[in-house]
């Protein structure tokens, strides 16, 4: 694709927003048939040892109105020409369509991350990138900062280190497209001691009585987590 003085800006600003979320050799490409591939980069695992374990991704933007909706086809296309195994993200200043969110989970080899304008603005606040704050001290925030990760607790206020059927406690960060998509995604540390004939499990949710989750095929994510997102 050739760029235009009109894009060029844009390209440098995704350069140093995808930088700034980790990745690395991130590069904006010129061709003309890359089937809609705006810019290109690698995230390396752990250590880099030899690129062992590093991720291809390939990346996607469309500058929209905000209140339009980015049309299926276009992330289908982005889709079809990831190689197995890559990644890819597509960023608009527009939204997405629910059969686009459902879309991007039925291919979990090439998976792709979508980000709408209202997480890309949430996401720069975040990574402070074109954003300048005038820091506060609060108490409050700073209590909520601790870690509750060893005093889990159930609705009726017991510990969960008294419920025998605990065996693992995993923190998980919850992202803007579980939240749309209504999944949540099963970290692999959970995934690697379910049964293969497993198809629901019990789940004690931010302090929420325990609920019975439906266990995706491809097995990574749970089903039937709307109610609890809208409890928490």
């Amino acid at each position: 694709m050739v760029i235009s003085k009109a894009n060029m800006y844009s390209g440098n600003f995704l350069k140093v927003y995808l930088e700034k979320i980790g990745l690395d050799e991130v590069s904006v490409t010129q061709r003309s048939s890359d089937g809609g591939i705006d810019l290109e980069a690698v995230r390396y695992g752990v250590g880099g040892f030899d690129g062992a374990d590093a991720v291809d991704y390939f990346v996607q933007a469309k500058k929209n109105k905000p209140g339009t909706t980015i049309p299926i086809e276009k992330v289908r296309a982005l889709r079809g020409v990831m190689p197995s195994g890559s990644k890819g993200i597509f960023i608009t200043t527009a939204s997405y369509s629910k059969k686009t969110e459902k879309f991007i989970e039925a291919d979990s080899s090439r998976l792709i991350i979508l980000i709408d304008v209202k997480s890309l603005v949430e996401s720069c606040i975040d990574n402070e990138i074109g954003f300048v704050f005038t820091p506060v001290f609060s108490k409050d925030v700073m209590d909520a900062l601790k870690d509750e990760t060893d005093d889990l607790v159930k609705e009726d206020r017991t510990n969960a280190e008294e419920n025998e059927e605990i065996k693992l406690v995993v923190d998980k960060q919850i992202s803007a497209n579980d939240i749309r998509a209504r999944i949540l995604r099963l970290p692999k540390a959970i995934t690697n001691r379910l049964p293969e004939d497993v198809h629901k499990v019990k789940v004690i949710f931010n302090g929420l009585s325990p609920k019975e989750l439906t266990v995706a095929k491809n097995r990574g994510y749970l089903a039937g987590v709307t109610d609890l997102y809208k409890k928490s």
